[in-house]
């Protein structure tokens, strides 16, 4: 049996103990820095099947071992964990069902624009190189976004910001700290729902929210706190890791950078190979059996802790061709970054929107840039529950001008 998490592969990378597992040991046992033992899945049909399956609980995972559950998810005070990521029907259901529509693909399409538009803001405002990506891009891009999203007022951004740095994979805060930094920042949020409510409604997701929380829907307060603050934690921290780790690989692909620099309609098949191999982390929540379940591999006893391994999945050779080579071509890649079932990612059309913009605006601004460091010199965190860049120096020559409109429209296509 072996201590998780494993070490990381090249990279920041999954792990080679995933590939022996998946020939040799498919659903073999784990154990956890708080010293529970559990099922370790890593192949693709189990992983799908236990992230299917009504036969695992991640509501039962909170109640009967919380510390596993601390130990791999974020930091987050037990009572400000979204209850959307640790629950079961019917209460998972009722939440999904009043979130769910403000995360259509039209309402995070109408973002794109924004979007674009901040990252023309920030490429212009990169300053002389080498400069460090991650606090150049990645973190003030998410960081607004997700701000946008939330309906914040301009005037009250900047006090929410400051918080931002505690929510990151990259921070360097103690559990304590975090702790701290998300009451902090509930706080604030409540003050906003407050002005919310006192003008009847606003837009963007507070404003939505508080309308929920009035509404047949019985959202409750608590409710609320938790969902606003998993927005942040897993829409702003999941984001920052997502996109450095995004850019790094392309940076270390300069064959498929210049590709994309020169073929800008293969953008969004490059950003479905990016989130295919740049999880960062195992990807899979744990879960709790409650009943016995014959998995395509084995079985899982009722009462076991069971950790699906997305990161492994997405790199099954009986699904993924050649799964380590990064393909910005690959098609079929039916892979579950996402997840699947009912937990799939409310947040996945914002993701993806926010790769294809990043990715389409550095290959057409950008095209020189470059790693300002031998690749093998970056260093990457590895707590368990993900695997990030700490940061992520690099270096360009002059910039292109912007070739968008103010709607963040194309002005010109590139082959």
């Amino acid at each position: 049996m072996r201590n998780f998490p494993f070490e990381p592969g090249p990279f920041g990378g999954p792990p080679p103990e995933h590939r022996r597992r998946q020939s040799h040991d498919p659903l073999g046992r784990v154990v956890f820095p708080t010293s529970d033992e559990a099922v370790l899945a890593v192949r693709y049909e189990d992983v799908r099947a236990i992230l299917g399956s009504a036969s695992f609980s991640v509501e039962a995972l909170r109640l009967g071992h919380a510390d596993a559950d601390l130990a791999l998810a974020r930091d987050a005070p037990p009572r400000l964990v979204g209850s959307l990521m640790n629950s079961d029907p019917p209460d998972h259901t009722r939440l999904r069902r009043l979130v769910a529509g403000l995360f259509t693909p039209a309402r995070i399409e109408n973002l794109r624009p924004r979007a674009v538009r901040l990252a023309n803001d920030l490429i212009d405002d990169m300053g002389t190189p080498p400069i460090d990506f991650i606090e150049a891009f990645s973190e003030p891009f998410s960081a607004h976004l997700i701000l946008d999203l939330l309906g914040t007022p301009e005037n009250g951004r900047e006090e929410l910001v400051r918080h931002f740095d505690g929510f990151t994979f990259t921070s360097s805060l103690t559990l304590a700290e975090r702790a701290r930094k998300a009451q902090e920042f509930n706080r604030h949020v409540i003050a906003l729902l407050m002005r919310a409510r006192s003008a009847g409604s606003v837009k963007g997701l507070v404003g939505a929210l508080a309308d929920a929380r009035g509404g047949d829907g019985k959202l409750s307060e608590e409710e609320l706190h938790g969902l606003i603050y998993a927005i942040v934690t897993v829409g702003h921290g999941t984001a920052v890791a997502t996109l450095t780790r995004a850019a790094c690989t392309l940076l270390r692909h300069p064959d498929q950078f210049d590709r994309l620099a020169a073929f800008s309609a293969h953008v969004p098949s490059a950003v479905e190979e990016l989130l295919r191999l740049d999880i960062p982390g195992e990807g899979g929540q744990p879960r709790v059996a409650t009943e016995n379940v014959d998995l395509p591999s084995g079985a899982i006893h009722r009462g076991e802790l069971v950790l699906p391994s997305i990161a492994s999945a997405n790199r099954d050779e009986k699904h993924f061709p050649d799964p380590d080579a990064f393909d910005i071509l690959r098609s079929p890649n039916p892979h579950m970054t996402f997840g699947y079932g009912h937990h799939y990612c409310l947040g996945a059309s914002l993701a993806r929107m926010q790769l294809q913009v990043m990715v389409g605006q550095l290959v057409e601004r950008v095209p020189t840039l470059r790693l300002a460091v031998p690749a093998g010199e970056l260093l990457y965190t590895n707590d368990g529950a993900t695997r990030g860049l700490t940061s992520l120096p690099v270096a360009f020559d002059a910039l292109r001008p912007t070739t968008t409109d103010d709607n963040g429209t194309a002005e010109r296509t590139t082959k």
